[in-house]
């Protein structure tokens, strides 16, 4: 343990040093931006987590239990607070990545799982309407960018997507003759407790690299492209669209402001740093005007704090946001009361560029995000951090 201790530097040996505190003390603070994720691959070894032991004000990487998936550039995450989940779909497709599968974080132990094996691209067809689909009756690989979402009144996981970049998918089919119409957007409900899945053949607005968050207050989802905005019953499985823009642009990403009762949108492919405000009962946007605006963001990793009406934004501090090979974050948030950002003076984990995984944990208070702990490295490790505002002056 000593001589761990002595040799801090070694990535091996922070991650077995990660492994020993496992049993000890379950967190491990980082160092800096390249410090390797503790994982115990043992599947028998899944100690409960205490989410007491994550200090305040400070970025820690976490252990996780079994085999972590890979970090999926266009992939995203959904939090289910109540069924104690985090949920990930997505893949990078084009040629190399078509994995369908859902992986799901336990927020009991940490434990990584996967709710059933990729389906190979021999199953990939297209129904006589258009929709995309396996013979298993499941979506094909795509990126997701921000369109998963979680609906806690129905207890269903939301997709909403198009697979624009699955090449190698749609030339398959082209070459069999068998890909005869344009693909259609479509809007898929899972099941995460049956883990299948279900086609809601409704007309779905093409919301590829736009925003989507569930809304609790109305009890619908609101997507958006920069242009319009729809809103989504999943109760109806119906979708309706307003013409209510912010600035244009795509990679965006929205998340809810429970302090205002609106939407939030931050970042597009643009390198914006404007933040926008969504009334769904208004059916309009705002620009939110801030002196002292964050760091711009592409496929922004954000997550909305609700026990301090926080909006917690990882920036990449870097020119490109988008691709972030340093892996140098900078850690902000938004206050929703005085409406104002203020730069943490943290140690924040890497990122590499746009990232849609962050989430926020309102049973536990605390902020996960999900990276690769290098830039060589491909599967993922989780930070958490937990925000307390300063006392009062």
């Amino acid at each position: 343990m000593l001589r761990l201790f002595a040799d801090l530097h070694s990535r091996q040996n922070i991650s077995m040093l990660c492994t020993l505190i496992v049993m000890m003390t379950t967190v491990c603070v980082i160092g800096h931006a390249s410090t390797s994720h503790a994982r115990v691959d043992s599947e028998n070894v899944c100690p409960p987590f205490d989410w007491k032991t994550v200090p305040t004000n400070t970025w820690i990487n976490v252990p996780t239990c079994g085999d972590s998936p890979k970090k999926v550039f266009h992939g995203a995450s959904a939090l289910a607070s109540d069924q104690r989940f985090v949920f990930f779909f997505g893949a990078d497709t084009h040629e190399t990545d078509y994995d369908n599968s859902v992986y799901r974080l336990s927020l009991t132990n940490l434990r990584w799982s996967q709710d059933y094996a990729p389906d190979s691209l021999d199953s990939y067809r297209v129904t006589p309407q258009g929709y995309p689909i396996t013979t298993t009756n499941r979506p094909w690989a795509m990126h997701t960018f921000d369109g998963w979402d979680y609906d806690p009144t129905g207890k269903t996981l939301v997709l909403v997507g198009f697979p624009k970049h699955a090449t190698q998918a749609m030339q398959q089919l082209q070459d069999k003759g068998k890909l005869r119409q344009p693909l259609k957007s479509a809007t898929w409900h899972y099941n995460p407790q049956t883990r299948s899945w279900k086609l809601i053949q409704t007309p779905t607005p093409q919301l590829f690299a736009g925003g989507f968050a569930w809304n609790p207050q109305g009890k619908r989802f609101i997507g958006h492209d920069g242009k319009r905005t729809y809103h989504y019953d999943p109760q109806s499985y119906t979708w309706t669209t307003y013409l209510a823009s912010s600035i244009p642009g795509y990679h965006l990403r929205l998340t809810y402001d429970t302090f205002a009762n609106t939407l939030l949108s931050l970042g597009n492919n643009a390198n914006s740093h404007e933040l926008w405000s969504y009334s769904s009962q208004a059916t309009q946007w705002k620009h939110v005007n801030v002196a002292q605006p964050p760091l711009p963001g592409n496929g922004a990793a954000v997550a909305y704090g609700t026990r301090h009406h926080v909006l917690l934004y990882l920036a990449n501090d870097s020119p490109t946001p988008y691709e972030n090979s340093s892996g140098k974050s900078a850690t902000f948030l938004y206050k929703s009361q005085e409406q104002q950002w203020v730069k943490l003076p943290v140690q924040s984990p890497p990122l590499f560029g746009m990232n849609y995984l962050t989430q926020y944990d309102p049973e536990t208070g605390v902020f996960l995000h999900f990276e690769k702990p290098t830039i060589s490295d491909e599967y993922m490790a989780v930070w958490a951090f937990r925000y307390r505002p300063p006392p009062p002056s």
